[in-house]
C-alpha cells in the first residue's frame, strides 16, 4: 500500500528526482522514505477491524437466529400435546422478525408454523360461530355439543375467548339442569307409587 493520504506517492517523488537528474549508478534513485505512513497503517487497521468485526457479527447473528428458531420449533412441537403452548410458539415466531439473520429455510419454517397456528385458530373461530348460530336459533343442545366436542379455546383471544367461555358455562348449567330434572323425575315416580 502506498502513501496517498499526503497527496504524493513515492513514484511521483521518484519521477521528480529523475527529472532533476538524481541517479545512482545510472539508474534513478528510488525514494528512501517509508512506503506506508502511519495514517495509512491506521487506515488499514480500521479496514481490517471492520472486516473481522463484520464477520464476527454475522456469525453471532447466524448462531442466535438458529437458536431462536430451534426454541420456537420446540415450542410448536410441544404444543401438539399441550395446545395452550401454541400461543407461546406463535409469539416466539413473531419475535423472529427482529432477528439480524434469517435464512430461506428459517423463513419457510416460520411461514409454515405460523400458518398452521392461524389455521387452527380459524377452525376454532368457525366452531365458535357455529355454536353462536345454534344459540341464535335457541338450540342450546347443539351449541353445547359443538363446544363440548372441542378441547377448549386454546388459540382464541379477547372477545372470542369470552364468548367461548360463556357457552361453556351454559354447558355446565345444562348438565346441572339435566341432573336436577333426573332427580325430579325420580321423585315424581316415587310419589306416584
Amino acid at each position: 500500500m502506498f502513501s496517498f493520504l499526503n497527496g504524493k506517492s513515492p513514484f511521483d517523488e521518484a519521477e521528480e528526482k529523475l527529472e532533476a537528474g538524481e541517479t545512482v549508478n545510472g539508474r534513478p534513485k528510488m525514494p528512501s522514505g517509508p512506503i506506508m505512513g502511519w495514517q495509512d497503517g491506521l487506515f488499514l487497521l480500521v479496514i481490517i477491524g471492520l472486516i473481522v468485526g463484520g464477520y464476527q457479527y454475522y456469525q453471532h447473528s447466524k448462531t442466535s437466529s438458529a437458536e431462536t428458531f430451534a426454541r420456537c420449533n420446540a415450542l410448536f412441537d410441544a404444543a401438539a400435546e399441550a395446545p395452550e403452548k401454541y400461543l407461546e410458539a406463535e409469539a416466539c415466531f413473531d419475535s423472529t422478525w427482529d432477528l439480524g439473520f434469517v435464512s430461506d429455510t428459517m423463513e419457510v419454517l416460520r411461514q409454515n408454523r405460523v400458518g398452521e397456528i392461524q389455521d387452527k385458530r380459524n377452525a376454532q373461530k368457525d366452531l365458535l360461530e357455529d355454536a353462536k348460530d345454534a344459540l341464535k336459533f335457541k338450540d342450546t343442545v347443539k351449541a353445547v355439543s359443538i363446544i363440548k366436542g372441542y378441547a377448549g379455546p386454546d388459540l382464541l383471544l379477547g372477545y372470542d375467548k369470552n364468548d367461548w367461555d360463556k357457552i361453556a358455562k351454559i354447558e355446565v348449567a345444562a348438565a346441572a339442569d339435566s341432573s336436577v330434572a333426573a332427580t325430579d323425575s325420580s321423585k315424581a315416580g316415587e310419589t306416584a307409587k
